[in-house]
C-alpha cells in the first residue's frame, strides 16, 4: 500500500486528522501517541523516500531546539531543576512542556511534508474540484501561483547572470550593497508580466464565469479513500478517548500552565 494511490482530497483529510488535535492537546502521552500513530502510518504506507528525509532533518533540529529552550526557560509553576548546564538550569514541569512542543512539532511536520512529497498539485487541484466543489477559476488561479514558484527561480539566475556580464568587477559578497534591490524589481516586474498574461489567458477561456466545465483528467474517489479517511478518524478518536480514560489528557481550554 502506497501513499500515491489515495485520492488527494482523502490524504488532505486524513491529514488534517492527525494535525488538529495535535494543535490543541497540551500533555505529552497523548502527543506521543499521535506521533506514533502518524509515524508508523507512513512506514505502513512507504511514504519516506531520500527527498522526505532531507526535509525533515531541519525539522527534527528545530523540534530538538525547542524541546532544550522550553526545558530551560518556560515560565511555569513550583518547577523543580532536574539538571544545570553552567548558567542554564532544566526543570522537570519545562521539559514537559519541551516534550509536547517537540513531538507536538513533529507529528505536523512529518505528516505535511510526507503529504506534499506525496501529492501532486494538478492532482489535488483537480480533487478539489470534483470532490469538494471548488470554484475552478480560483483552483486554476491557485494552480498557476504553484506554477510560477520554479520559474521565479530561473528568472532570479537569469537577473543574476545579467549583472554579472554589466559588471566590469566582482565585488566581494560583504562589500555589495542593494543586492536585492537590483534583483528584486526586475524580478516583480516579470511576473506581474506573467500574472497578466496568465489572467487574460484564464479570462478568454471561460474561469470568471460559471459555465459547465470538461476535464481531461479526472480524479475519481473509490472505497478505498472512504475507509483510508474513516481509519484514520477512528485511530485518532480512540487515542483521544483512551488518553481521556486515564486522565491524561489535556485540552486547549483546560491547559492553564504546569
Amino acid at each position: 500500500m502506497y501513499m500515491q494511490q489515495f485520492n488527494p482530497t482523502a490524504k488532505l483529510l486524513a491529514n488534517l486528522i492527525i494535525v488538529l488535535p495535535s494543535l490543541l492537546v497540551f500533555d505529552p502521552y497523548t502527543m506521543v501517541m499521535l506521533f506514533g500513530f502518524s509515524f508508523f502510518f507512513a512506514i505502513v504506507t512507504k511514504s519516506f523516500n531520500r527527498r522526505s528525509m532531507k526535509a525533515i532533518i531541519p525539522l527534527v533540529c528545530f523540534a530538538i531546539g525547542m524541546l532544550w529552550m522550553s526545558a530551560s526557560f518556560a515560565r511555569v509553576e513550583n518547577p523543580e531543576v532536574i539538571a544545570s548546564l553552567g548558567s542554564l538550569t532544566f526543570t522537570d514541569k519545562g521539559l514537559v512542556v519541551g516534550l509536547v512542543l517537540f513531538f507536538r512539532i513533529l507529528t505536523i511536520g512529518m505528516s505535511s511534508i510526507l503529504f506534499t512529497f506525496n501529492t501532486e498539485p494538478d492532482a489535488l487541484v483537480l480533487s478539489l474540484i470534483k470532490q469538494c466543489k471548488l470554484n475552478p477559476g480560483i483552483a486554476y488561479g491557485v494552480l498557476t501561483a504553484l506554477r510560477f514558484l520554479p520559474s521565479m527561480e530561473s528568472d532570479l539566475s537569469l537577473i543574476n547572470a545579467a549583472h554579472r556580464i554589466r559588471s566590469s568587477k566582482q565585488k566581494k559578497w560583504y562589500k555589495k550593497r542593494n543586492a536585492w534591490y537590483r534583483n528584486a524589481i526586475p524580478l516583480l516586474a516579470t511576473n506581474i508580466r506573467k500574472a497578466e498574461r496568465v489572467a487574460i489567458a484564464m479570462e478568454a477561456r471561460g474561469f470568471h464565469t460559471n459555465m459547465k466545465r470538461t476535464y481531461y483528467r479526472t480524479i475519481n474517489w473509490y472505497k478505498k479513500d472512504t475507509f483510508f479517511v474513516l481509519g484514520n478518524g477512528a485511530v485518532v478518536c480512540v487515542i483521544i478517548l483512551f488518553s481521556y480514560h486515564m486522565e491524561w489528557l489535556v485540552g486547549f481550554k483546560c491547559w492553564q500552565g504546569f
